[in-house]
């Protein structure tokens, strides 16, 4: 996997779905945020990978000062699951937790 690209403004997170499956991306994992998991954000999230067809699960436990063994937890869950594309949702623990995963 490579880091393709950064997104944010209005609409653009209903949008994920659509966009990896345009990228033809078969199974995802979301990083996402804990505390963003039940809120209209992950939600959305959520739906529009749903909406869009593309498999995907979901990793949580995402700390909010990212650790040595927080990251390697991520790496083993993420390198366990046979993920096309990684979705970071989330401020910075969530996206240097997903950069550190796709090493």
């Amino acid at each position: 996997m490579a880091a393709s690209n950064i997104r944010f403004g209005p609409g653009t997170t209903s949008e994920v779905g659509m966009d990896l499956a345009d990228m033809s991306i078969n199974k995802a994992v979301v990083l996402i945020d804990p505390a963003l998991v039940e809120l209209p954000t992950g939600r959305t999230v959520i739906s529009s990978l749903e909406d869009a067809g593309v498999r995907f699960e979901v990793f949580e436990r995402i700390s909010v000062e990212p650790t040595d063994r927080s990251f390697q937890e991520a790496t083993a869950f993420v390198s366990q699951g046979d993920f096309d594309a990684i979705v970071a949702v989330g401020g910075g623990s969530t996206i240097d937790t997903a950069k550190a995963a796709n090493l």
